[in-house]
């Protein structure tokens, strides 16, 4: 019977994908939504496979929920439809566990019955996507063994932040992992100016300059030293003020609240997005956090209130939060904020110094999205929420960027000043130490100056709404550079 069922659900995916699908990919009028980046970066990938190169035959995109990896597979799955719909598989792995109450291995079995020919016997490409992969625990072991029969077979899968962590070594090898973040403030801008455009034809879409995130990146981050960043940032700012016109600058305050999400984009009203993202928040502890341990009932119950406690703070103490919360021990506090850390609902900053130091002073926590401290806060805050924390909002976009940026295979180059007066980050790229203060309004340096002398740094940047100017070794820096990276 359960056979049955299944030959039933493959079939009708082969045929519904397409309609179910749609909706991903654009409005009610038709309009078709613009792809994120990371598009590009796959669509080359799968284009090369067509053309014959076929080392590459799976792509995971692991990520946060609600960054829109769906809707990023249902615009590459529009890319060879209807070409190869015959050989064009789209299935959800949570519908699969959850609702047939089997496994895919099962599916992709009934599939091959349906082509009525193994995967190793292929003559012909066929193309699978699979979301939200991580529901079946066995799935690493089902994709090296599709990858070992058949040249043939190409898989776009998604799956949770922490996909790569639950990977094998050996499908570590076949598999490439482009993972999707939160958006960008460019990507932000973007997108929010094509839905304008479709509305009001005197709007353009606003693409930023090709090449000018580089240029930023390499000035900052890979600078000799302080007068070598400062005079490279201020060759572009003709570019990046052209960039700037016609941007209102309450955009930044807008895109720190909700436009790193970018459902938020669709979604007129501020309160339904809050509640839509503390939903989110709510599946990524009661589904995705089980994923990676095993708690308890009670623990799953408090972690909401963990993660609010966290979003009000600026270091957190496991020590201290064991104390405030009734029956919860210091190791699940630890296995929590591990697991959090895992989900990337949290981005981890170690203090920097020795290993002791790491262990005896507590970490800071900020948030893989603003939007989501700031749905949590908005709970208990109200409209006091944005205005009161506005600057932990800007450190946890900052920390996102560098994070994105600059973390390699699980291993984060992030670290911030312990010591009372220290700087927010003291990043390490090769054997360059940069030291970052951030800011709203006029930002001083006494504090980079504080951890570039504690530290041994090469020079400091301080990020703010402060003029470019050049202090010695250290460069204030525009927030307006910074948001273009």
């Amino acid at each position: 019977m359960n056979e049955i069922k299944i030959r039933e659900y493959v079939q009708n995916q082969l045929s519904r994908a397409p309609f179910l699908l749609k909706s991903y990919i654009q409005d009610e009028l038709g309009n078709k939504y613009l792809p994120r980046n990371i598009f590009i970066r796959i669509k080359k990938i799968l284009n090369d496979f067509l053309k014959g190169e076929k080392t590459i035959r799976i792509i995971a995109i692991p990520g946060l929920r609600g960054v829109g990896k769906t809707t990023l597979l249902a615009q590459l799955f529009f890319e060879i439809f209807p070409k190869y719909q015959k050989q064009l598989l789209y299935i959800s792995v949570d519908e699969i566990v959850n609702t047939l109450k089997s496994d895919l291995q099962t599916v992709l079995e009934e599939y091959q019955n349906i082509l009525d020919t193994s995967f190793e016997k292929l003559e012909e490409n066929v193309f699978i996507f699979i979301d939200e992969i991580h529901y079946d625990k066995n799935w690493p072991s089902v994709l090296k063994s599709i990858y070992d029969k058949s040249k043939n077979v190409f898989i776009i899968c998604t799956g949770s932040s922490a996909l790569s962590l639950q990977s094998t070594p050996d499908l570590a090898r076949r598999v490439i992992f482009e993972k999707l973040y939160p958006m960008s403030f460019t990507e932000y801008i973007l997108l929010k100016t094509k839905n304008l455009s479709l509305k009001d034809k005197n709007i353009k879409p606003k693409f930023p300059p090709k090449g000018l995130k580089e240029k930023i990146k390499n000035a900052l981050f890979y600078s000799s030293d302080a007068k070598i960043c400062f005079s490279t940032l201020k060759k572009l700012k003709k570019e990046k003020n052209n960039y700037w016109i016609g941007i209102d600058r309450l955009e930044i305050n807008r895109y720190l609240k909700l436009g790193t999400m970018p459902f938020s984009l669709t979604i007129k009203d501020e309160n339904l997005t809050l509640r839509l993202i503390n939903e989110l928040i709510d599946k990524v502890i009661k589904k995705d956090l089980l994923e990676l341990e095993k708690f308890s009932i009670d623990t799953i119950e408090k972690i909401k209130n963990i993660l609010l406690m966290t979003a009000g703070s600026d270091e957190v103490s496991i020590t201290s939060l064991a104390r405030n919360l009734a029956d919860i021990s210091i190791n699940t506090l630890i296995d929590v904020f591990d697991a959090l850390e895992k989900a990337e609902m949290l981005i981890r900053v170690y203090p920097y110094g020795s290993v002791y130091k790491k262990v005896r002073k507590p970490s800071k926590y900020y948030f893989m999205s603003p939007s989501l401290r700031y749905a949590l806060l908005s709970v208990v805050e109200g409209e006091l929420a944005f205005e009161k924390y506005k600057g932990k909002y800007l450190e946890d976009i900052i920390s996102l960027y560098l994070y994105r940026e600059f973390t390699q295979k699980g291993i984060s180059p992030l670290f911030y000043d312990s010591a009372k007066g220290g700087a927010n980050f003291i990043l390490q790229v090769g054997k360059r130490k940069i030291v970052i203060e951030i800011g709203f309004g006029n930002k001083g340096t006494k504090q980079v100056e504080y951890s570039l002398k504690k530290t041994k740094g090469d020079y400091g940047l301080v990020i703010s709404e402060s003029e470019l100017s050049l202090h010695n070794n250290i460069i204030k820096v525009p927030l307006d550079y910074f948001l273009l990276m």
